[in-house]
């Protein structure tokens, strides 16, 4: 009787090797992805001549290899210009780029408010340039970073007609690897539940939090797992900011 369980355990391990390439080949590098939201921040981030930095958000769809160990940065995202992706953002009324492997917005001025760039890039959720994206490349690396993370009134509420929820969700059946990255937090949502907000996202897709070039985190919150503390304001954050900043 023990013949036929051991078989199956000499099948496992023969499986074992394959399986868990299968599941690093569908992972991103914690250190490359670094290196990439660095490479956005050097080259298409707007700040003002006050030098304070603008909110953008920016996606790519990319061969799976560049966001692996491999990363070459001379060969990553040869195809878009970094000034004609800034010079976008300059248009207020627009500030919108489509590229082939790259999109990328910030905010655009309406009558009585500021369309957030999460929710240009995102929107409509059928038929959004992240939609258009990722069919360019079915099983490749797709990573979604916002300088700021989405605000909970908006991006991440169900109920608000330019919520990223559907988008999302839409995200998640697409192959190959993906990731959603975040700096900052947005200054309105430092005291509110981002513990319970940002776990609408990791019900889609990984979050990640990268704070420097060599300094990223996964933020976990899969299921009954907390959101990792360093995804989350510091607690002396909590009781210095003003909401209303």
């Amino acid at each position: 009787m023990k013949f036929p369980v051991f078989l199956s355990g000499l099948l496992l391990l023969f499986l074992l090797p394959d399986w868990t390439e299968s599941v690093e080949d569908d992972t991103v590098d914690i250190n490359t992805l670094a290196r990439i939201i660095n490479f956005f921040e050097q080259n298409y981030k707007r700040v003002d001549e006050d030098g304070h930095p603008r909110q953008y958000a920016t996606a790519i769809n990319v061969p799976k290899d560049q966001c692996q160990q491999n990363f070459d940065q001379n060969k990553f995202l040869t195809q878009e210009k970094a000034e004609k992706v800034r010079n976008a953002f300059k248009d207020d009324t627009n500030a919108l780029y489509q590229g082939s492997e790259l999109i990328a917005a910030g905010t655009m001025k309406m009558k009585k408010y500021n369309m957030h760039s999460e929710s240009r890039l995102l929107n409509p959720a059928g038929n959004s340039p992240m939609s258009k994206l990722l069919t360019k490349r079915k099983d490749g690396c797709s990573v979604f970073y916002t300088f700021e993370s989405p605000c909970v009134n908006t991006c991440l509420n169900a109920t608000s007609s330019h919520n990223i929820l559907d988008a999302l969700k839409n995200w998640k059946a697409h192959d190959g690897i993906k990731a959603f990255v975040f700096k900052d937090f947005w200054k309105y949502d430092i005291k509110k539940d981002l513990q319970t907000e940002f776990k609408k996202i990791v019900a889609h897709v990984p979050l990640f939090r990268c704070v420097s070039e060599n300094e990223c985190y996964a933020c976990k919150g899969e299921g009954n797992t907390p959101i990792d503390e360093r995804c989350l304001p510091p607690k002396k954050m909590l009781t210095t900011v003003s909401p209303m900043q």
